[in-house]
């Protein structure tokens, strides 16, 4: 992994290097997010292709999973069962 130099400026701002704004298709305006790991800052921008790797990995709120449905569905027979 290639190490590139930094200085934080007076106002805590990082000079991203062209070469991997380039590379990780990052241009003027686009969000990212810091995060700390074990004393490490790392930054995730948040690019259309991250966006689209992201895609589906949250549940929607109320949604269920398909576990979920199949373990309600087994409830309700054993329920009916009883009776």
């Amino acid at each position: 992994m290639k190490s590139y130099p930094a200085i934080v400026s007076s106002k805590g701002q990082v000079v991203i290097p062209i070469e991997l704004r380039q590379r990780l298709g990052l241009d003027k305006g686009t969000p990212a997010a810091w995060t700390e790991e074990d004393g490490r800052l790392v930054l995730v921008p948040m690019t259309a292709q991250r966006l689209d790797e992201l895609m589906g990995c949250l549940k929607p709120v109320g949604a269920t999973s398909m576990f979920e449905d199949s373990f309600l569905e087994r409830q309700r027979q054993r329920r009916q069962e009883k009776v």
